[in-house]
């Protein structure tokens, strides 16, 4: 099975086509495109990025023996001439793919993408409602004694006067018992109670995100500044991958310091190898400092100057690349 690229003319400027000799075209065209010895080795819609991403093609077709699958020109801008691996989960195929130099690269400004809606946050529950009083039943009234006739009093007059000498009796030996017993112990006191220790207080959340993964950061971060200072302290902490991945989400989201920050590590100016890219790419470091200064961010400025200059020397030194990205971002 073979595989090589071209340039199509059925459609407008920056569109190339990818031949696959000998393959009956599946009905799922989503493919990836790798290249080797990088850091940020999968091709995205903005760029080579560290993470993977399924790419959709603008048409997939079937030419007798050989599937035709057309990129457009927002893939087709990022790819220079050389190496690759081309993989087409739905046919179960990986193979290399050389890139050719004679790929027409569209120079123009691309429509934006739609930005995808973010998750609803979620309404409180609304209070229990109050439990309604329980009614308290009437106490009823207390039932009189009937009073005795005159005669039954007069006839149990002796039995009274007995029975009020027994009470005499019983409260005199009660008066007696109380006075000769002992005194009551004294109450014991109640224990004092001890307040419980203040709990620690919570740290804040860039120092929390130390020891988060990359999706739980940034799913719980307050905002896209947070993602970008989280990423500048990895980057610090000498985790330059992370850094990477989390400048990308702030940039993806229009953050332009992050923006900014991507351009320095692809800038040939200043360009440290292993953190993370084993080698610059002066035309992701125009592209990167354009948007930024698009989005505002004024730090993008000087940098981006000096890498125009930077690249009209390579120009007038004969260098192709330096040529076709000094046309294409700046106009």
């Amino acid at each position: 099975m073979m595989l090589r690229a071209e340039n199509d003319r059925r459609f407008s400027l920056g569109h190339a086509r990818i031949i696959i000799t000998g393959l009956q075209a599946p009905s799922d065209g989503v493919f990836r495109i790798v290249r080797e010895g990088y850091a940020a080795a999968n091709l995205g819609r903005r760029g080579w990025q560290v993470q993977e991403e399924k790419l959709s093609p603008v048409e997939i077709r079937q030419e007798g023996a050989d599937t035709i699958l057309v990129i457009g020109p927002r893939l087709t801008r990022h790819l220079e001439p050389g190496p690759l691996v081309f993989l087409l989960p739905a046919a179960d195929l990986e193979a290399s793919l050389f890139w050719p130099d004679d790929i027409d690269v569209f120079d123009g400004e691309l429509p934006p993408e739609p930005m995808l809606p973010r998750e609803p946050d979620v309404a409180p529950k609304p209070p229990a409602p109050a439990a309604a009083p329980i009614p308290q039943a009437p106490m009823p009234a207390p039932a009189e004694v009937p009073s005795l006739p005159a005669s039954a009093e007069n006839s149990s007059r002796v039995p009274f006067l007995v029975g009020i000498g027994l009470l005499l009796l019983v409260a005199i030996a009660g008066a007696v018992w109380w006075f000769s017993a002992a005194a009551p112990p004294a109450p014991t006191p109640a224990p004092i109670a001890t307040p419980a220790p203040p709990a620690p207080a919570e740290r804040p959340w860039l120092e929390r995100s130390d020891g988060m993964n990359l999706r739980d950061l940034v799913q719980s971060a307050p905002d896209v500044a947070a993602i970008h200072a989280a990423a500048l302290r990895r980057q610090a902490a000498g985790r330059h991958d992370d850094a990477l991945v989390l400048f990308e989400e702030a940039g993806e989201r229009g953050h332009g310091p992050a923006l900014t920050a991507v351009a320095r590590l692809y800038d040939p100016i200043g360009f440290v190898a292993g953190r993370p890219f084993r080698a610059p790419d002066p035309r992701a470091a125009a592209r990167y400092y354009r948007e930024a200064a698009q989005k505002g961010d004024a730090t993008a400025q000087a940098p981006r100057a000096a890498l125009k200059t930077w690249l009209e020397e390579q120009a007038r030194a004969g260098n192709g690349t330096a040529e076709t990205a000094l046309r294409e971002f700046w106009p």
